[in-house]
């Protein structure tokens, strides 16, 4: 009779370690599980008088690595020559890889004098055909995981070209099909999946999107803090009604969430930002100093109006920062209580925002043309606006001359008209002050400036760094950032 004896000392003969694996697909198979394989290794070691040390199991993991909890426990006890021999019922419960299997017969059984054997295959290694066999044995055994792998991966293939979705995880917007990976709509969550689209192909930055959707809705749907979760689901080819193997897409049985226009016009949208963040913009500017921030100059705080400087926020981040809020320069700081601190854009961000619109002018003549037409409306306005403060001007005129033709007539006396024309010289002054920025400007030369426009996109792929630069700045006059606000004052205007 055999015993167990995880505690045995002093000799190790006949003393052995069981080990038993199974994967997953194998537990319900006869031969294959755990409770067969013991109960035949036991008759095994009572038919020859082996005494157990220990059974060692490793339920529903795979062969194709040595990183199993089970077989490195044998391991251990091999080095610890605690065991002299290790059985198993079918040499590929031991590995499916020739190359584990000979390493644990070159560097782990053999170095420590432990036998392995294998009851299936009837052989064990203390004798030199027991090893060459084990050796070929094993190639053969990873050839057929090699062919499983192979003929699996294939079935896998020709279920995606029919057009199944292949996934452990539902994609956002759909829901598996009862008894199938195929996809059906979820109707709340296909909403949520629309609107990303919508907001990012309306020229929203992805920060924001992922800002406006965490605070819209639950993360119990989908993690929406982080910017990778809003850009997965812009790549995602699912939402166009497409599967795809290797980055060739094939026509899904599911129903697509947006138009494949939409699709491609986000796919082109992400890498064109992503190529922008990818490009150093490193140039000496005009005063000699050199600079990586396009906007430089641009930028002012839609609250206190103190212009806005590229700050290290993080180690791989900038932003721009208003000077009253950051304080580092006495001279640039307009006000002690400047509530400028909440705009969400790095430097990359707020720079990618600008050239992107200015690409929107590039590409869209009627685009532009419509902007100019709102931008004269806006003139007829100003020069309303123009004519009103000077009929103001010239009735605050008329009521300083009448005060001062009363005091020169002797009809009453300087003090008592004193406060009442320090208030009006006060209103005239403000006046003129409104009258001289809403001053007419010059008449736009419409083709002149969609020239100068027009060359943007071509630049913004050939030129340098500098001609980038050169062209925001002569399109904008100044750019205001309040919070998550952007206005864009642009030069022909």
């Amino acid at each position: 009779m055999y015993k167990d004896n995880s505690t045995r000392q002093g000799t190790i003969n006949n003393v052995v370690d069981l080990y038993i694996r199974v994967s997953t697909t194998e537990q319900a198979e006869e031969g294959y599980s755990v409770g067969e394989q013991e109960a035949r290794l036991r008759a095994y070691c009572e038919a020859y008088g082996y005494t157990i040390h220990a059974i060692h199991i490793d339920p529903g993991i795979s062969g194709a690595t040595l990183d199993r909890p089970g077989i490195r426990k044998v391991i251990n006890d091999v080095k610890n020559r605690k065991i002299n021999k290790v059985i198993v019922w079918k040499l590929d419960r031991l590995s499916r890889s020739q190359k584990d299997t000979l390493i644990l017969l070159e560097d782990v059984f053999i170095p420590n004098n432990c036998d392995f054997i294998s009851l299936m295959e009837s052989f064990d290694t203390s004798s030199a055909i027991g090893r060459c066999i084990v050796g070929i044995l094993a190639a053969f055994s990873q050839m057929e995981r090699e062919n499983i792998k192979m003929r699996t991966t294939m079935g896998r293939q020709a279920r995606i070209r029919q057009g199944h979705f292949h996934g452990s995880h539902c994609p956002i917007g759909y829901n598996f099909k009862p008894h199938s990976n195929d996809l059906d709509i979820n109707p709340y969550t296909a909403n949520m999946v629309k609107e990303v689209y919508k907001r990012f192909l309306s020229g929203e930055s992805i920060s924001s999107i992922s800002r406006t959707m965490d605070a819209n809705y639950s993360s119990s749907y989908y993690d929406w803090k982080h910017n990778t979760a809003v850009r997965r689901i812009l790549s995602n080819p699912v939402y166009m009604g497409k599967v795809q193997i290797k980055g060739t897409y094939y026509q899904g049985l599911h129903e697509a969430l947006v138009s494949e226009a939409d699709w491609y016009a986000a796919s082109a949208l992400l890498a064109h930002n992503k190529e922008l963040l990818k490009r150093s913009f490193t140039f000496k500017t005009a005063n000699g100093y050199s600079t990586d921030h396009l906007l430089t100059g641009l930028l002012f705080c839609g609250d206190c109006g103190a212009r806005m400087y590229a700050r290290r926020v993080s180690k791989t981040n900038k932003k721009y920062v208003c000077h009253s809020v950051a304080r580092t320069s006495e001279a640039m700081i307009k006000s002690d209580n400047c509530t400028n601190r909440l705009h969400p854009y790095t430097v990359a961000e707020l720079d990618s925002i600008i050239i992107n619109e200015i690409m929107k002018l590039s590409l869209d003549k009627t685009y532009f043309e419509d902007m100019i037409n709102e931008i004269s409306d806006e003139a007829d306005d100003a020069l309303s606006t123009q004519n009103i403060i000077k009929e103001k001007l010239e009735d605050t005129d008329k009521q300083i001359d009448r005060l001062l033709n009363l005091y020169q007539t002797g009809l009453i006396d300087i003090s008592d008209i004193q406060i009442r024309l320090g208030e009006l010289q006060k209103e005239r002054k403000l006046l003129e002050g409104q009258l001289e920025s809403e001053k007419e400007k010059p008449v736009l030369d419409i083709e002149k400036t969609w020239d100068t426009i027009s060359t943007f996109s071509d630049i913004l792929e050939n030129g340098s760094a500098e001609d980038i630069h050169n062209i925001i700045h002569s399109l904008i006059d100044k750019i205001v950032v309040l919070n998550e606000e952007i206005t864009i004052y642009w030069s022909f205007s």
